[in-house]
């Protein structure tokens, strides 16, 4: 059985690809290297809460970086840049510390 593919499973893909080291992507970055056809959605430019580290809104990305073992550390609305490093699993559950926005 082949799995169902997801909106966001080319960030997974491209995350879980990058070696395990800390990523920044800005958002043009992503439209045209992720998403050529439709770029992210608006409210991933316009809410820093798009990019939370919880997964249980499938409306949002969070679980596309949480399946690479990846988390958001950072995000900068007005610059349009997010920064994702590897998931440190016992601090993110024990913390879950929120983000850091401009």
């Amino acid at each position: 059985m082949v799995a169902r593919k997801k909106k966001y499973d080319v960030i997974t893909n491209y995350l879980k690809n990058n070696g395990g080291s800390q990523v920044t992507l800005t958002f043009t970055q992503i439209d045209e290297l992720l998403f050529p056809a439709n770029g992210l959605p608006k409210t991933a430019r316009t809410s820093a809460d798009w990019w939370s580290n919880n997964y249980r809104h499938s409306e949002n990305g969070a679980y596309a970086w949480i399946n690479a073992n990846y988390e958001v550390i950072h995000i900068n609305l007005e610059k349009e840049f997010v920064v994702f490093r590897p998931l440190v699993k016992s601090s993110w559950l024990i913390e879950n510390k929120p983000i850091k926005k401009r």
